[in-house]
This record gives structure tokens, sequence and C-alpha cells, in this order.
């Protein structure tokens, strides 16, 4: 089985200095690796902010059991497929978040929209209840989350802020946040 840095490359597009251009630019993203070391178990996957759908791709390899749902304000021609799910929507709607979870309890939800301090914990706060017991809520690059690194703690006692680089930026951590049993 493919490492997740695979996938994900695999699904990304490179301009000629080796820099994201398009596709996911979850490539630089070493974090998933450890926090699923079972992916067969996985069923059951959801990614906000999902541009161009290539992540769709890339989860749905990733997990080989999985429905990998996707929304987004944009139309996606990648976003289709067997396994995969596109709903058109926007994170700031309580009405679009609780349309594409469908009432359905997610092993992992992840957030990568806009990036905005406000639209991320709005859409946390509308998708929480959708995370199964025992499942992660994953914020990527969470809007000045050094400075929020011990409200964030606070908040959620078992949060996880995980250092990563980005394809654009040194440092884009992930904040995983697991929901108790």
């Amino acid at each position: 089985m493919r490492s997740f840095r695979e996938i994900f490359l695999s699904h990304a597009e490179l301009d000629d200095d080796g820099r994201h251009c398009n596709g996911t630019d979850k490539q630089t993203n070493h974090a998933y690796e450890s926090l699923f070391p079972d992916r067969d178990t996985v069923r059951l996957v959801m990614e906000v902010g999902v541009a161009d759908g290539s992540c769709l791709c890339a989860w749905r390899e990733c997990f080989p059991n999985a429905l990998v749902v996707g929304m987004d304000v944009h139309h996606s021609d990648r976003a289709r497929g067997e396994r995969i799910e596109f709903h058109h929507g926007d994170q700031r709607s309580r009405e679009h978040c609780e349309r594409a979870a469908a009432g359905r309890q997610f092993d992992m939800i992840v957030e990568d929209a806009t990036h905005k301090l406000e639209n991320t914990l709005l859409t946390l706060l509308w998708l929480w209840p959708y995370v199964r017991p025992d499942g992660i809520y994953v914020v990527e690059e969470w809007s000045g989350v050094g400075g929020d690194r011990d409200r964030i703690c606070a908040l959620w006692p078992q949060a996880e802020i995980i250092g990563t680089c980005g394809p654009h930026v040194a440092d884009e951590p992930l904040v995983v946040l697991r929901k108790p049993r």
C-alpha cells in the first residue's frame, strides 16, 4: 500500500520548481500517516473545501473501504466517481453542512476551506455532531493557531496540534480533535 505522501503527491500538480500549483496540496503533510495506522477500518470521510476535487480522489485511495464526501462553494469536475460524493455548499451555512453530513457519523472530517477563524469555528460547530465517537475532526492551516494554541487545548484537552510544512508556508499546523468515546 502506498504511503499517504505518495498518494497525495500523485494527486498534486507541481510547477517546474516543485511548488504546488493545482490539485491537492497535502503532499508535504506527513501527519495523516500517524493518525491512521489501519486505513482499512475507515468507512466514511468528509472534506470541506475540496478546491478542484483532487483531494477526494486521494482520500479514496488512502482509505480503500471508505465513502469520501466533499463539499465546496465551487463545482468540481474531479470530485466524482466510485466512492466519491460531492455537495455544492458553503461552510458558513449550517443547512449546507448538515445536508452534506446527511445524519451520518464520520471517521474523519477535514476542514480545509477558507482558513478564516470565524468560518473554521462555524464549520466545527455545525459538523462536530457528525464525528463518530473516537473519530477525528482535523482543521488544516488553522489561521493564527500559534497564538490560540493554549485556548484550543483549554477548550479541547484532547486536541493535538501537529506542526507540518505546507507547500507555500513553512508552518501549516493541523489541529486534530478526537471525539471522546
